[in-house]
């Protein structure tokens, strides 16, 4: 039986963004995209490793 691979977070990137974005918007009255796309990606891409590890961790158990 195959083993399901690991997804990346897009939804979770997606939040991290529109979350940011928001918080910019609330707090100073004006939006930067582009400081939400940055923490947006780096937490995505932090949050896929931290998936892949996890995978890699439980299949050496098995």
């Amino acid at each position: 039986m195959p083993l399901p691979r690991t997804t990346f977070p897009i939804a979770e990137g997606i939040g991290i963004f529109v979350g940011v974005v928001a918080w910019d918007f609330l707090a100073d009255g004006h939006m930067e995209p582009g400081r939400a796309l940055l923490i947006a990606v780096s937490c995505s891409l932090a949050w896929y490793g931290v998936r892949c590890w996890k995978e890699k961790s439980r299949n050496r158990q098995d």
